[in-house]
């Protein structure tokens, strides 16, 4: 995979240049590199790691390329490549822009320079609660080893860097403009602001439980600010095309790479659950349906080496993920940020609740009309699976509808966000008994059939080994289900 990432980078962009001795590398060079970059993980590896743990996938029976994952079974080196990959391609690459732009007050670059250092950022604490952060990126200063820091704390100077960049002067004119570069809004600043305020608001939504107050008063102040606008469109990289080394990553390693047989087949968990609410259009959508047999057909999670399934060790028998050479890499979709607005709206009271409603049937809408359907609304309106629950109904109710529906409309393309979410809102539920139980309710976690982890879901990712090999200021070693620092719900 990290053969693939950087082969496949390097040949659909053709700009991979040493941004620390630059020939004639300029922002516009370097800004491609950095998204990319960052595409290329999170719509590659981190893809199938988030729909692995969040049940929309699972390893197929007669291979074995997942099975650590799918087991809960991983170790320091699992995703060194991708960590790596971030800090030296990705960050390095941006922080080069911010300092270049810093020194020709090519403000609008500084700015899509810092949301994309600051996404990148949020998903490694997300996944590692501690990483390398003021003094990483530091090694022309002499900072070969930087200290880990905090989670709290990295998110605190997260939100200050991307205010300190939208206080640019962002609408003079006179300044530098990004272009084609910009793989993501092609330049237009406007939608950079808004992925900046709704990246802010994902900030302060994660920190609900651990820190209330912080969440509360940030996401509050945002909406006291008339001038806020929030993201109405997907932030995606879609310059693929249908040759080696240009396509969409995925489909390189489980299509072309496998020969057209995918090791990952459809969970049973995600299955049943788009059965019990008749959800079969997405379905077929989001799945190809089995090379034998009839139906759609799913596997327990984990459950990738029992001798007693019915159809032995043949997986072409079950459901499989439907990859396509030009899919887009969804950094954050607009279906993303209009539930991140629904759900500030319904905890904060910072907007009526007209709003949340229309803003949940948005959201569902966009992931109908992603798939190539009309609408969603024949699912949401009066007594249908997912409809908006009624004003008035607990806070509770509101959050698990939406936090679901998240979980189903984000499949297949931003499967490690409810990965987070889960865990920082369990929901779906976690199931106390196993999916082959008659009590087992359709949609609700099951811990993977063949877990390491005594029956513990996982919650993060090791330090890598990398960095204990490199770094003397690695943490000590954690455990994949131990939480990550914002994960403080108390179930009632």
């Amino acid at each position: 995979m990290v053969l693939l990432l950087s082969s496949s980078c390097e040949k659909w962009l053709d700009v991979n240049k040493d941004p620390n001795n630059p020939s004639e590398a300029n922002e516009k060079l370097t800004l491609s590199a950095g998204i990319s970059s960052i595409a290329y993980v999170y719509g590659g590896k981190y893809q199938v790691l988030g729909a692995l743990w969040s049940q929309h996938w699972t390893q197929s029976l007669g291979a074995s390329q997942y099975t650590g994952l799918d087991s809960y079974d991983i170790n320091s080196s699992t995703f060194n490549g991708q960590f790596n990959e971030l800090y030296s391609g990705a960050l390095a690459n941006l922080e080069y822009i911010k300092n270049l732009a810093a020194e020709n007050h090519s403000w609008n670059y500084y700015l899509i320079a810092t949301v994309m250092q600051c996404y990148i950022f949020q998903i490694l604490v997300d996944l590692y609660d501690q990483i390398p952060f003021s003094e990483a990126l530091k090694g022309e200063d002499g900072i070969l080893n930087p200290h880990y820091e905090n989670g709290p704390d990295i998110y605190d100077s997260l939100i200050a860097r991307i205010n300190n960049a939208l206080g640019k002067d962002l609408d003079n004119e006179d300044i530098p403009q990004a272009g084609s570069e910009d793989l993501l809004f092609n330049g237009n600043i406007e939608q950079w602001k808004a992925f900046a305020n709704t990246l802010k608001l994902k900030i302060f939504l994660r920190q609900v439980y651990a820190r209330p107050e912080v969440a509360e008063n940030g996401i509050k102040a945002l909406y006291n600010d008339p001038e806020i606008k929030f993201l109405d469109t997907d932030a995606a990289m879609t310059q693929f095309t249908n040759e080696a080394g240009r396509r969409n990553p995925l489909y390189e390693t489980e299509i072309m790479v496998l020969g057209d047989n995918p090791n990952l087949v459809l969970s049973n968990t995600f299955l049943r659950f788009m059965n019990d609410k008749g959800d079969i259009g997405r379905l077929d959508a989001l799945f190809n349906y089995p090379e034998q047999g009839g139906g759609h057909k799913g596997l327990d999670q984990g459950n990738y080496n029992d001798p007693n399934e019915p159809t032995g060790t043949n997986s072409s028998y079950y459901s499989k993920p439907a990859f396509n050479p030009l899919d887009p890499i969804y950094l954050m979709s607009v279906t993303e940020s209009y539930l991140l607005q629904a759900e500030a709206i319904i905890r904060f009271n910072v907007a009526p609740y007209a709003d949340a409603k229309e803003l949940y049937q948005k959201a569902i809408d966009k992931a109908f009309n992603r798939l190539g359907f009309e609408s969603g609304e024949s699912f949401y309106s009066p007594g249908q699976p997912y409809e908006f629950p009624a004003e008035g109904s607990s806070p509770e109710e509101f959050i698990q509808s939406i936090i679901v529906q998240k979980w189903v409309s984000l499949a297949n393309i931003q499967s490690l966000e409810t990965f987070f979410e889960h865990n920082r809102t369990h929901y779906p539920k976690e199931s106390p008994v196993p999916a082959s139980d008659d009590n087992y309710v359709a949609g609700e976690f099951t811990v993977s059939v063949n877990n390491v982890t005594s029956g513990r879901f996982p919650k993060r990712l090791i330090f890598p080994e990398t960095e204990y090999s490199g770094n003397p200021n690695t943490p000590a070693k954690k455990e994949v289900y131990d939480k990550i620092w914002w994960d403080k719900k108390v179930d009632e």
